[in-house]
């Protein structure tokens, strides 16, 4: 009861719901995956990490983010944002309550 008020619950919820739609080939979910998750948008295109957050050999020709294969790494490093959001801010809210 106490964990379906709490914002880190919902949202780990949700990255585990795009993270399954992603692996099992729904193309919106890949897009949801990668653009509008900042941190996986600045780190999947760079050097270091480009070669073992995506299948580099299939994203050199493409030209859409549909197309992108992405790798375990990716999807613990997109739930890992969204569990720290949703910890942030349940913290501000516990904050703002108090006062």
């Amino acid at each position: 009861m106490f964990l379906r008020r709490k914002f880190s619950f919902w949202l780990s919820i949700i990255s585990v719901i795009i993270c399954l739609g992603d692996y099992l080939g729904i193309e919106i979910a890949n897009i949801i995956l990668v653009r509008l998750n900042p941190i996986v948008d600045t780190l999947i295109f760079t050097k270091p990490f480009e070669n073992w957050m995506v299948d580099v050999n299939n994203t050199k020709w493409t030209a859409s983010s549909i197309l992108i294969s992405v790798r375990f790494p990716t999807y613990i490093i997109h739930f890992g944002t969204f569990l720290i959001l949703g910890l942030l801010i349940d913290y501000l809210i516990h904050i703002f309550k108090q006062k």
